[in-house]
């Protein structure tokens, strides 16, 4: 069998006026017998319906629109070895990303610009890409289970202007492992809340990252002494090497601010320019997190008290919610892990590519 199943291409559903994009990886051999988008599809359609979006009324569209051998993308693209060939023998160079399978194959750059042209014309206000090759064709990122759920913005010089995109799971995906749809249907319902505006509307966050001392009395006295049972402190630790490296604190959702104990680098050391500083750090956060009368939440919280109580002579006192234990008293069958429930509650990814993408995440590095 030739490197695409058939050489037939699945035709999209443009929608003038189409609030909602959605855009998938290559057609399935349903959709590729019957020449028609969503042929014999039932994981998108009725997950459309319990979502409340009319796919009747979506833009549909495939960032490839034939099948490829074995549903297998690495058909689409040359390998690192095979492009430097073809660089040797040939002036053509691709002016598209790189991705983890390698450089777009010549032929199917036509795919891409057919692409790109349908959104322009389109213009819709949220774009769903349903898989890590429509994510790469619209971001430059292939990392679906990194990226999914988050909302960020379109990368693409092709592209008239800025769109909003969220990541999910391709159906072949949800096939495989059925736990997923109901990943999927949490990041449609995503995608119908932000069809009313082509906005990306982040939350803004002042965070305290470095503090002094005098950062920490100042952050207390506006931010922490104001929280009560409706605005309840949320705390988290990091460990490492048998120590607690820093302690977050967010007495709301714009508000946040990290107390450094122990720097990783170059060697293990104290944040802090000397004992006495440290040991006022340390009473701050005694101080915070041993009042009773504050209302406190974090996540996995069992394992954050426990070990402040055990390593640092913290006794966390009053009550605490879980955020881990309340998601998975909701939803019992998902995932509960932090990052997971940033992309189920927010609109940020995941917290570690906020501050630095790594050659792992990002795919054109």
């Amino acid at each position: 069998m030739g490197e695409y199943a058939v050489k037939k291409r699945v035709p999209s559903q443009l929608k003038a006026g189409a609030k909602i994009a959605i855009v998938m990886d290559f057609p399935s051999a349903n959709e590729v017998r019957l020449n028609k988008i969503l042929a014999g599809d039932f994981i998108i359609s009725k997950i459309c319906r319990m979502a409340g979006i009319q796919v009747e009324d979506c833009m549909l569209t495939h960032v490839f629109q034939l099948k490829p051998a074995q549903d297998n993308p690495q058909n689409f693209f040359n390998k690192r070895s095979e492009y430097k060939a073809l660089c040797k023998e040939s002036k053509w160079r691709s002016t598209y990303p790189i991705t983890t399978y390698g450089y777009l194959k010549q032929e199917m750059e036509q795919d891409l610009q057919r692409l790109y042209n349908e959104l322009n014309e389109t213009n819709p206000n949220v774009i769903i890409a349903m898989g890590g090759v429509s994510l790469w064709a619209l971001t430059g990122f292939d990392k679906v289970k990194i990226y999914r759920g988050a909302i960020i913005p379109s990368s693409s010089p092709h592209l008239n202007r800025e769109f909003k995109v969220i990541t999910s799971y391709p159906s072949y995906t949800v096939m495989k492992n059925y736990d997923f749809r109901a990943h999927v249907f949490s990041d449609f319902k995503k995608a119908k809340r932000e069809s009313d505006t082509p906005n990306i509307n982040y939350i803004e966050r002042e965070l305290w990252i470095e503090p002094t001392i005098e950062d920490l009395y100042t952050f207390k006295e506006k931010y922490i002494d104001k929280c009560d049972d409706l605005n309840p402190l949320s705390f988290d630790i990091e460990t490492a090497e048998g120590q607690t490296r820093c302690i977050g604190f967010a007495p709301s959702l714009k508000h946040a601010i990290v107390v450094p104990f122990w720097m990783p680098d170059p060697h293990f050391k104290s944040y802090w320019s000397s004992t006495e500083e440290e040991n006022k750090a340390w009473t701050w956060v005694k101080e915070i997190l041993e009042d009773e009368q504050t209302v406190k939440v974090a996540q996995n919280q069992t394992y954050d008290v426990s070990w402040l109580a055990f390593k640092n002579n913290v006794i966390v006192k009053g009550l605490i919610h879980d955020t881990m234990h309340a998601h998975h008293s909701l939803q019992p069958e998902m995932e509960k892990g932090l990052a997971f429930l940033g992309s189920i509650y927010t609109n940020e990814g995941a917290w570690k590519t906020l501050a630095k993408f790594s050659k792992s995440t990002k795919a054109d590095e």
